[in-house]
């Protein structure tokens, strides 16, 4: 009889990585059965995976509800991502903990560790850290690499929980790279309206006014939000319109938990015959990196694929007011631009001077192997 794994995610990030595990693990002889909620049930339709809607069986999200549903479904093991704001992956821990089921939770993000296995979302972050307690947390939790091991362990988190699988996304983006053609790049750039010879920015939003809207629309607690930034970026981009020959692109990649009415202001106020901005809220990611000449954000997993992909990045946290949440700028591979004139510099070196130094990312190899491998010593 097949053993049977039951995967779940809600947030994007975390249904990233469930995503490259799905299809191994049938060619492997199990029976997966794949649950999704909110936005993850779109992913998972965009890569051409049928997903149940965990809305449709469980009335009621919580503790005693997630625990009779998965006893009726009874699988021997148990895979979700880490959503941050969301209680159902944290009750399906609990279901497991109680009905003696493995259960394994995979990190997306090198950041927000401790916090997901906790009693609080994002926006009592402040209120965590006086209360580092982890009452939701799975048999295992499988990280990136030993960077995000030392940091979660240093935010309170078991050792003894932790193993460093790497990024099965990571290993997905790396297989596409090379598949991408500069006609299908000519073809999603029709689709954002860009006009061919457009140099294109893609600005890759956070809900940080949300998720941490206890702190003044976040910008008390990181010291900027998304709308600051993107004013940051316009200034600057503005300023060095004069030395640059072509038009300006600039699309905001919403995150699904952001509205476009967030940016109406700021393009309202936009005064430059060069410069357009476009709005998109469900598009591929890796399509819009790929059609992309530059990638601009704060400290969203969306750079870091477009590092790993190869595109030149920008991370932008002028008002940063405690540590980097950008990891790369945490680890030296890739510096955030604290003030509007380094930004400025930096988009001269890219748009102007076309210099591009790749930044060396140190991957762990063939996640997925390692993560089908973890599951399988305990199945």
């Amino acid at each position: 009889m097949k053993k049977k794994i039951f995967m779940f995610s809600r947030d994007p990030g975390g249904t990233n990585t469930i995503i490259p595990l799905f299809r191994p693990l049938q060619e492997r002889g199990y029976e997966v059965i794949l649950y999704g909620k909110d936005v993850a049930l779109k992913i998972y339709r965009q890569s051409g995976l049928d997903a149940n809607d965990i809305a449709e069986y469980v009335s009621e999200f919580g503790k005693a509800e997630i625990q009779e549903f998965i006893e009726k479904i009874n699988p021997d093991c148990i895979i979700t991502g880490t959503s941050i704001e969301d209680f159902t992956e944290r009750y399906l821990w609990k279901a497991s903990e109680k009905l003696n089921i493995p259960s394994f939770a995979i990190l997306d993000q090198w950041i927000n560790y401790g916090i997901r296995f906790s009693k609080y979302g994002a926006y009592n972050s402040d209120i965590y850290k006086d209360d580092r307690v982890h009452p939701f947390l799975p048999m295992k939790i499988l990280v990136m690499d030993e960077i995000a091991r030392r940091e979660a362990i240093k935010d309170g988190l078991e050792p003894k929980r932790i193993e460093i699988t790497g990024q099965p996304y990571f290993e997905t983006l790396m297989q596409k790279v090379d598949q991408i053609t500069q006609s299908a790049i000519q073809d999603i750039r029709k689709k954002l309206n860009v006009e061919e010879d457009d140099f294109v920015i893609t600005f890759a939003s956070e809900p940080v006014s949300v998720d941490y809207r206890g702190n003044i629309d976040g910008q008390d607690y990181w010291g900027y939000n998304e709308k600051t930034i993107f004013k940051e970026l316009i200034k600057a981009i503005v300023h060095i319109v004069p030395e640059f020959k072509r038009g300006i692109s600039i699309v905001i990649k919403l995150h699904p938990r952001e509205g476009k009415k967030n940016y109406c202001e700021v393009i309202k106020n936009l005064k430059s015959n060069n410069v357009k901005v476009t709005i998109v809220e469900s598009f591929d990611s890796y399509s819009l990196i790929t059609a992309s000449d530059l990638v601009c954000g704060m400290s969203s997993m969306f750079l870091i694929e477009a590092v790993v992909i190869g595109k030149p990045v920008i991370s932008i946290a002028i008002g940063l007011n405690r540590e980097n949440p950008f990891v790369l700028d945490r680890i030296g591979v890739l510096k955030s631009e604290l003030s509007n004139e380094e930004l400025q510099d930096k988009l001269r070196l890219f748009m102007i001077e076309n210099t591009f130094v790749r930044p060396k990312l140190n991957l762990i190899k063939n996640p997925v192997k390692h993560t089908i491998e973890l599951l399988e010593s305990y199945l």
